[in-house]
């Protein structure tokens, strides 16, 4: 079942079968996902008004673009930072990086760094990113996040890739949030606080925290104290001095729009960026594979990631109003969105060819123009003469064509090199690489009668097949957990013994 399809008032038959803990956060997720569905009847969708271009770092990225990148960075001095996670049953590990390179208040490029599919550490290209992660986060910038920075980061330690130095000035949003507030709202003496009790949960925008009823509590009277009234706001920060404000609570406060959390908890590793065709495998389709559902889930995902920095960013200029002029840039923005985005998600894509849409998304860049300006409107001449030797000289190297400097080509050693390395990345990524089963097998298999007797059988594998004669073992790849569920109740355990080579390939009377 859903998230957005969980009842709290009506659970369905296997939540009675849950332990106590289960039961907990079962129904902790069905309440927040109910908020969630109840304000986005009551308030427009948020959409940043800022024209936002978005650039994906991976192990496909063009290595100029992380230079291009590296070039802005040092000319912008206001960031948004934001990360999400991979939820597992054990541990939490980090998947996205949304930076916001905040040019002005209404530009801003957006970098997507999806650290499931960066480059191997000792490449040039991860070295750049690297580059680009420390400027922005050790150049005396303004860094802002919703909630503590280090937090953000704690789950991407094993990356060697994000180092927080002290020459950055953090501003956690969420606990400004609440003075800017408070003082924004007419409250009345706050002399009561003290006489309250009772356990108030926090509220934060991670996924799995406690809902909280604004209806007010009791004080040790057992009067029933009403902060609607009280405080002309129901929030319980009012009354808990260790609460804390949620994004979106914030913006439905600050700003009367909702930003949409329904896919807070999502599978962050699957690769955002269409360029790395991790769409052509069934990551939300279901039992069956859909192309279209793939990449529009992938949208939905992306412009979730982007909304989650955006808003902390206009909100942080709907509350500091006089810091818009302070950080708009004279400079226009160089590079183009590889999504073209101002983000709008239709409901519809267009069909259209894997090659068109690699270009698509493919980075452009903007070489900024000179332009020349004459003060104080004097016009000036610049007189030259030109001898007709000259003259030919320019005519003769116009007509000549323009040779473009080639790179040296590749040695044998490097080309290897790099072929090790796409193979050894694809091992732990693609999913190829990740739906496997194993079988004992007879000494005379070859890989052709493998492949074969699988054909027969009507069993469709990824062709990565390997059999280990030591340990008289052949392991065997499959594109989805799918096809490997199907295949599991083909392969029996005896499928590839000696009485079944016989049996398909050889005379009976050959054994010995």
């Amino acid at each position: 079942m859903s998230y957005t399809q969980r009842d709290p008032d009506n659970p369905p038959d296997y939540y009675y079968t849950l332990n106590s803990k289960q039961q907990h956060n079962w129904m902790r997720t069905a309440k927040k996902m109910k908020k969630n569905e109840d304000l986005k009847l009551k308030y427009p969708p948020f959409n940043t008004t800022s024209n936002i271009n978005i650039i994906h770092l991976h192990y496909l990225t063009d290595i100029q673009v992380v230079n291009e990148l590296i070039t802005k960075a040092k000319s912008t001095k206001t960031y948004t930072i934001d990360t999400e996670d991979n939820k597992d049953k054990n541990m939490n590990q980090g998947a996205l990086i949304q930076i916001q390179m905040v040019h002005s208040n209404i530009n801003s490029t957006i970098v997507l760094i999806e650290t499931d599919y960066l480059p191997d550490r000792n490449t040039i290209l991860f070295k750049q990113i690297g580059e680009f992660c420390s400027i922005v986060l050790n150049n005396d910038n303004k860094i802002l996040s919703w909630g503590p920075l280090n937090k953000e980061f704690e789950h991407f330690q094993h990356l060697e890739l994000i180092y927080l130095g002290n020459k950055n000035k953090k501003l956690n949003l969420q606990s400004l949030f609440r003075d800017w507030h408070n003082g924004n709202k007419a409250h009345p003496s706050m002399e009561k606080r003290e006489n309250i009790t009772g356990s108030v949960s926090l509220l934060d925008d991670t996924p799995g925290e406690f809902d909280f009823d604004d209806g007010g509590m009791d004080n040790d009277n057992g009067e029933k104290i009403n902060y609607n009234n009280q405080y002309n706001c129901g929030h319980h920060t009012h009354f808990n001095m260790g609460a804390t404000w949620s994004l979106q609570d914030a913006i439905v406060s600050a700003l009367k729009k909702l930003v949409d959390k329904t896919l807070t908890v999502s599978l962050w590793q699957c690769g955002l960026d269409l360029v790395l065709n991790t769409w052509k495998n069934n990551w939300f389709s279901g039992k069956h594979y859909n192309e279209h559902h793939e990449q529009e889930h992938r949208f939905k995902m992306t412009k979730y990631a982007v909304t989650d920095c955006t808003a902390v960013t206009d909100l942080y200029f709907h509350m500091y109003p006089d810091q818009i002029i302070n950080e708009i840039s004279d400079m226009t923005p160089i590079i183009r969105s590889t999504t073209d985005v101002k983000i709008k998600l239709e409901d519809e894509l267009s069909d259209i060819s894997e090659d068109e849409l690699i270009q698509i998304l493919k980075p452009h860049f903007n070489k900024p123009q000179t332009n020349t300006q004459h003060l104080n409107n004097e016009t000036t001449e610049l007189i030259t003469q030109t001898t007709q030797e000259e003259m030919n000289q320019f005519n003769m190297n116009e007509d000549q064509p323009v040779q473009q400097q080639q790179p040296p080509p590749l040695s044998k050693s490097e080309k290897q090199r790099i072929k090790n390395m796409k193979l050894k990345w694809k091992r732990k990524h693609h999913l190829e690489f990740q739906h496997k089963i194993k079988r004992p097998i007879y000494h005379r298999y070859d890989y052709r009668k493998i492949r074969t007797q699988l054909t027969d059988d009507n069993i469709h594998t990824s062709h990565q097949t390997t059999i280990n004669r030591h340990k008289g073992e052949v392991i065997i790849g499959f594109k989805s957990e799918y096809e490997q569920q199907q295949a599991k109740t083909k392969m029996k355990i005896n499928c590839f013994s000696k009485d079944q080579y016989y049996k398909r390939w050889g005379n009976l009377k050959e054994k010995k």
